[in-house]
């Protein structure tokens, strides 16, 4: 039986490279999605027609609680060989301090930080049994903090410690890191062209990443990594630098 791995957020962006990427190189794949169900079926009828049965998309909205719980029933039950978890799925938006309120703050946190926590508790068995790996996406800001984005930076930054506190707790069975994304893609909405020159005169780069560099990193930790865990990897330019 081929490894098999689960991506969350799998349907777009960075999501849907890493789970290309990881199909493409001989994995079976299960990919979690939210919304985006034509872009997840179509991902999916695509892959299974280059490896027939090689790749399983799962609508779930991680907010719901009993839907979750059968999503992590589905997956202790589908996926034997689990060998890898990748926590992608992501809630972004900005939000003052001044007004945040209850649903701002159960929204950033559901997705960024609870649901890593819990998918990992949910999967540590079958993760531990296979010398598995995780890798959690976590952000910058989470270490330089975001103005308007306090809730959403709180968040990342709690998966950020998350990662190095589970790194102790399940080595040396499995490999747990992180990768922080910077300028990676344009926002959903695309900033004018003022912001854009401000925001790439702020990389030491002078450009945008690209997903391939999120991928490239991703499948050294889980493909070649043997040895390094609790560690958080920044993928930005340069930007962190100051």
């Amino acid at each position: 039986m081929d490894k098999q791995i689960l991506i969350t957020g799998g349907a777009q962006r960075i999501g849907k490279q890493l789970v290309n990427h990881f199909h493409h190189i001989g994995w079976d794949v299960l990919f979690q999605y939210r919304s985006s169900s034509d872009s997840a079926i179509s991902l999916c009828d695509q892959l299974n027609s280059k490896r027939e049965n090689s790749c399983q998309a799962l609508q779930c909205d991680f907010d719901e609680e009993t839907a979750f719980t059968d999503f992590c029933k589905e997956i202790n039950k589908n996926a034997s060989n689990l060998c890898a978890l990748i926590n992608n799925a992501s809630t972004f938006y900005p939000k003052k301090i001044t007004e945040i309120d209850s649903s701002d703050w159960e929204k950033l946190m559901s997705s960024n930080l609870k649901t890593p926590i819990f998918l990992c508790s949910a999967l540590t068995d079958k993760l531990v049994k296979n010398n598995g790996h995780i890798i959690n996406i976590t952000d910058i800001y989470a270490e330089q903090g975001m103005s308007g984005y306090s809730v959403y930076a709180a968040a990342k930054a709690g998966l950020y410690n998350f990662t190095k506190s589970l790194a102790r707790e399940l080595a040396p069975d499995v490999l747990v890191n992180s990768i922080s994304p910077g300028s990676i893609l344009w926002d959903i909405n695309e900033p004018s062209e003022e912001k854009k020159k401000k925001i790439l005169d702020s990389i030491p780069m002078g450009r945008l990443g690209s997903e391939k560099d999120i991928v490239m990193l991703a499948d050294y930790l889980i493909t070649k990594n043997t040895y390094m865990t609790g560690r958080n990897i920044s993928v930005d330019g340069g930007k962190s630098l100051g």
